[in-house]
Order: structure tokens, then sequence, then C-alpha cells
């Protein structure tokens, strides 16, 4: 997994931004109580563990996208080859 520094940097957006910007979460009472019971589990702040939840995020959606690309692009290229192999 990329340092979170990276993910910012693949995205456009520095670490001193992340750092600066504020927002509202708005969250129904589960997922806050659900939150909050994740966070004193693992003995960190619940911002921490909800920033750390929206980093993993962005990164796996970010790399599925990725392949998605890669095979949409590459794939055609090999149809052939994967068909007889199929055979």
């Amino acid at each position: 997994m990329q340092p979170p520094a990276a993910v910012a940097e693949t995205f456009g957006i520095s670490i001193d931004t992340m750092l600066a910007m504020a927002m509202t979460l708005r969250l129904t009472e589960a997922e806050s109580k659900a939150l909050r019971r994740r966070a004193e589990h693992e003995g960190r702040p619940m911002q921490e563990v909800a920033r750390q939840a929206i980093r993993e995020y962005v990164e796996s959606h970010s790399r599925a996208e990725l392949l998605d690309q890669v095979l949409d692009e590459e794939l055609p290229r090999y149809a052939e080859a994967l068909d007889r192999l199929g055979q």
C-alpha cells in the first residue's frame, strides 16, 4: 500500500492541503456507533480512523479503475490467443 502522501499526490493534492482542509461528515447513528467502537478498539481517534478509511477507499478504487483501463486497452490485442487457450 502506498503512503498517504503518495496517494494524495497522485490526485494532485498536497499533503499540506489534506492537513489543512476541514469538512463536516454526517453519519447515521449506526455509522457513528460503529466508527466509535472501531476507534476505541484500535485506541485511535475517530477522525484518524475515518481519514484512513477514506485514503484506503480512494487508493483501492483508483487501482481498480487503472486495472479496468489497462484490461480494456490490452485484452483486445490478445483476444484470439485467449480464445484458442479456452478451447
